[in-house]
């Protein structure tokens, strides 16, 4: 083969826009997906409100599917919350600490959530195991339960990349000395 034929790699612009892709789930996925949930969730109870009220008619599926997308909506909206730091949690300790301890408290938490969200995942598996193999069905939708149980898993698989995010973020910024990322102010001093 001569050096002067095409070469098959991936160019640069190919590259750049697949990082961006990356990038742009990386700072968004929890917030188009909670968007979306929540969008079927008030579409579907506003109509089912409209059906019984105006037609004096309702479905079953509909607010059944909306109970269980409510329950992907809280799991995905816990791992949004680890990102941006805005789960609840005691601050008055770190106004009487040094920046790195505040760091070192944070992650220790993180890694008391990894546990617990691993912990979560492993305890979840055979609760969607035991209801593929007895063919468990939810009462209206006739959809098998592992469907909306997996909502477990799959956000706490997403609560575990956001806690290996936020304490490597949190571990380069006392390895450089910087303060470390607190979330957004709820309420002002």
């Amino acid at each position: 083969m001569s050096t002067t034929e095409p070469s098959f790699s991936v160019n640069g612009r190919f590259r750049s826009s697949v990082a961006n892709i990356i990038y742009y789930l990386n700072s968004n996925a929890e917030r188009v997906l909670l968007l979306t949930l929540y969008t079927y969730i008030v579409f579907i109870i506003g109509t089912e409100v409209f059906r019984r009220f105006v037609l004096n008619m309702s479905s079953l599926w509909g607010p059944e599917s909306a109970r269980y997308m409510f329950i992907y909506l809280t799991w995905i909206g816990a791992s949004w919350g680890v990102n941006e730091r805005l789960h609840i949690r005691i601050d008055i300790i770190h106004d009487y600490v040094s920046e790195r301890t505040t760091g070192l408290l944070y992650v220790l938490g993180d890694l008391m959530m990894l546990i617990f969200s691993v912990a979560a995942i492993q305890i979840s598996i055979p609760l969607i195991q035991n209801s593929i193999t007895f063919g468990s069905v939810s009462q209206a939708l006739r959809v098998n339960l592992a469907f909306f149980q997996v909502a477990i898993p799959f956000g706490m698989s997403l609560f575990v990349i956001r806690i290996l995010q936020a304490t490597y973020r949190d571990v380069q910024d006392i390895k450089n000395g910087e303060p470390v990322y607190k979330g957004e102010t709820l309420f002002s001093e």
